[in-house]
């Protein structure tokens, strides 16, 4: 079974260029065919012998695959146009009890997404405990909080922005993405 590249009706005032986001969105589909040829040429070698081939390209899917999943969250956050979190949907109350305010929760996400390097900032939802945990991913599959589903998600690859921002201003990308999420998007993820 192939995956299928999915289609996001991002609009044209989300903040970023719409050279930006169609850069961005030919990535994703990159990521959505070396997931489907990767899993093809491994179902492909299982009946030969190649272990290191085998083990190599099985790696790679952790990376394309993961590259896949995340843009789906990513673009999906701003499919339709900004939404202001409903404080009163069980997310809003999660933040509420754990952050003290949703302004708060910004903050925490924007402190993360400082951090040096390339990866995402991903909030899961840890149902055992009923709370939130923010995080730093490094590539796409290096760091992720096992078991836990993913609830909102930051790309801060450079490729998520710089046609309209250098490093130097990424804050500044991070804010303005931060500024065009449906958050009733990201709600129906708990």
């Amino acid at each position: 079974m192939a995956y299928i590249e999915k289609s996001f009706n991002i609009p044209s005032n989300t903040g970023l260029s719409e050279k930006q986001i169609q850069l961005h969105l030919g990535l994703y589909a990159g990521y959505v065919k070396n997931t489907n040829l990767l899993l093809d040429k491994i179902n492909t070698l299982k009946s030969g012998d190649d272990a290191i081939v085998i083990s190599e390209l099985q790696r790679r899917l952790g990376f394309e695959f993961d590259g896949m999943r995340l843009h789906e969250y990513y673009f999906s956050q701003l499919a339709e146009g900004a939404q202001a979190m409903d404080m009163g949907s069980k997310l809003g109350q999660l933040i509420i009890t754990q952050f003290g305010s949703f302004d708060i929760y910004i903050a925490d996400l924007k402190r993360i997404a400082s951090t040096r390097g390339i990866g995402w900032v991903i909030t899961y939802y840890d149902a055992k405990n009923n709370s939130l945990i923010n995080a730093w991913v490094a590539d796409h599959e290096l760091g992720h909080l096992a078991g836990l589903p993913i609830v909102f998600v930051i790309d801060l690859w450079e490729h998520a922005f710089m046609v309209d921002y250098v490093p130097a201003t990424k804050a500044d990308y991070v804010s303005t993405y931060l500024s065009a999420i449906n958050w009733s998007v990201v709600e129906t993820r708990i």
